[in-house]
Formats: structure tokens, C-alpha cells, sequence
């Protein structure tokens, strides 16, 4: 078994913010975390969902996780400044009309993501990426209704991320090198742990089996990672 330093092989030694605009898809439980975790970063967060009812409750999820971060960092006023970086929609179009990474956390149910995907195929900018963060799914099943599939990827994070803050990058055969390095650098700024994907299709964290495919796998919290 060999071991490497994960910086060495794609993390990049910068603080620089790569991106600026991030949209989340759905504003469930998971997806309002990954929102406010994200905004308290110091991104600008678009916050997308279905209708004005579901509006409504992401700002109540996002209230009450307010009080959830000033007390765990214990830095109030900075989760009392993070609710002023959150813009709302129920236009897909209008949510991400500025972003540079859109997070998709719509219900886990092939239908309904691949209309997502296809709706937002039509409506994204050119430059935008997109991230699945399926627990249950890979983004082969899903590249090829996205328009754009060498900017895809899936990004998973697990429940309650401001205390387990792992993120877990995985590509498909067709998801370009750079993308999963602008989007590495972006869980590094965000504080994630991040453990890598290379085009498999196994994931750790999640509900799927492992596989034989090749993946990382962190041993340990912290920048050590095995290749099995």
C-alpha cells in the first residue's frame, strides 16, 4: 500500500478564492447546511428551490443555523454576517445567473434529477460547474443530460458539516482535470477534509459499497491519504 501527501498530489498552497458566486440546488436539511457552511466562507450564496413555500422554510433552516455556528466557532458575529451573503429564488434561471459553481442537493430520485439537469443545461453560463451531492448516485448517470459534462463532478458532504466537514470529490471518465482542482481548492477554503475520487465510482462516507475501482481514502483526519 502506498501513502501520499494530498497537497502534493492536487492542492495548491493558496488562500485565493477561486470562486465567488455559488448556487445550491435545494435547500433540504443537508442542503441548507451546505449553504450556510459555504456562505461563512465568505461566499456570495444563491439559494435555489422549488417554490416560495420551500423559500420560506430554507430561511428558517438558514435562522436556525445561525445560532448553530455562533455557538460551535463561537464567533457570533460572523454567523450573524454570513445570513447577509444569501440571495433567494424559485427561478432557476435568476438563481444562477452569476455562479460559478452550482451545488445540486434536489431529492435523491433519478427523474427528478435528470430534469434538474436538463432545465439547468439551458439556463447556466458557460463558465458555471456543476457538483451532484448524491449519496446515492454517481455523475456518470447524470453527465450526459448536463450539456456540459467535462464540468461535472460529484461533491458529497456529510450531515452536520460544520463538525463532520468532509467533502468527497469524485469525476466521471469525462470530467476535466482542472475542474476537480478548482473545486479541491474550493472544500480547502471551505475547511473541508477532502477525500478524492479518481473517476471511480465507490464512495466512503455515503451509502454506496466500496468497488474495486481506485480511490483515496483518507486513513486519518488530516493531509495523509492511501491509494488502495
Amino acid at each position: 500500500m502506498q501513502y501520499y501527501d494530498i497537497k502534493k498530489l492536487y492542492l495548491k498552497e493558496t488562500n485565493e478564492v477561486n470562486f465567488k458566486n455559488i448556487t445550491v440546488a435545494g435547500s433540504g436539511v443537508l442542503g441548507s447546511q451546505i449553504a450556510f457552511q459555504t456562505a461563512f466562507h465568505g461566499y456570495n450564496v444563491s439559494v435555489y428551490d422549488i417554490n416560495d413555500k420551500a423559500i420560506a422554510k430554507a430561511k428558517e433552516r438558514l435562522a436556525d443555523l445561525k445560532g448553530v455556528y455562533a455557538g460551535f466557532f463561537k464567533d457570533p458575529k460572523k454567523a450573524e454576517e454570513t445570513l447577509a451573503r444569501f440571495t433567494f429564488s424559485s427561478s432557476l434561471e435568476e438563481a444562477v445567473k452569476d455562479a460559478d459553481l452550482i451545488i445540486e442537493a434536489v431529492p435523491e430520485l433519478v427523474d427528478i434529477k435528470i430534469n434538474f439537469y436538463k432545465e439547468l443545461a439551458k439556463v447556466a453560463p458557460e463558465k458555471t460547474i456543476f457538483a451532484s451531492n448524491s449519496s446515492t448516485m454517481v455523475p456518470s448517470q447524470f453527465a450526459e443530460y448536463t450539456g456540459r459534462p467535462e464540468k461535472f463532478l460529484a461533491l458529497h458532504f456529510a450531515n452536520l458539516v460544520w463538525q463532520n466537514n468532509t467533502a468527497e470529490v469524485m469525476g466521471h471518465t469525462g470530467t476535466d482535470e482542472d475542474v476537480i482542482q478548482q473545486v479541491i481548492e474550493f472544500c480547502q477554503i471551505n475547511r473541508y477534509d477532502s477525500a478524492i475520487h479518481k473517476k471511480g465510482t465507490a464512495r466512503l462516507y455515503s451509502k454506496l459499497a466500496f468497488s474495486s475501482a481506485v480511490i483515496f481514502r483518507p486513513v486519518a483526519l488530516g493531509k495523509r491519504y492511501c491509494r488502495s
